[in-house]
């Protein structure tokens, strides 16, 4: 009996003393994800790369604001843009194109391409207002 108890102690120091030594981090790790297999709230939920700002600000900005200043010039030509309208829409491409640059220094995330993308296509959609609207009245 006694030989018994002493092995089963022996057992119970040995465990205990495994358990004390073993790293924290391989304790709690999987204790730290949640049941889906989402990432672990130890840091591992990282931003997602930056799309390549060569091509982004090509195709968000660049591109996009020729087309746009095209329309602005072939509207003031037309005359269904004032001297005014034409400037103030200008100035605003002038606006995102130098918000582009800036964001895109160090390059875009998603957002800011959305962003950037949300307010070209409002720019031309403002253009194309306008031009739809004309000289009306003046």
């Amino acid at each position: 009996m006694r030989m018994l108890a002493t092995g089963i102690v022996a057992f119970v120091v040995t465990a205990i003393f495994i358990v004390t030594t073993a790293p924290a981090s391989a304790q709690i790790a999987g204790s730290m994800r949640g049941l889906s297999g989402s990432p672990s709230i130890r840091g591992d939920i990282l931003r997602a790369p930056p799309a390549d700002p060569g091509f982004a600000q090509s195709v968000s900005v660049s591109r996009e604001m020729g087309g746009i200043r095209s329309q602005i010039r072939e509207g003031r030509a037309a005359g269904q843009l004032s001297r005014s309208e034409a400037r103030a829409l200008r100035r605003e491409g002038d606006r995102i194109e130098a918000m582009g640059a800036r964001l895109g220094r160090d390059g875009y995330s998603a957002a800011e391409v959305a962003m950037l993308r949300g307010r070209t296509e409002a720019l031309r959609s403002a253009v194309v207002a306008k031009r739809s609207q004309g000289l009306q009245g003046r």
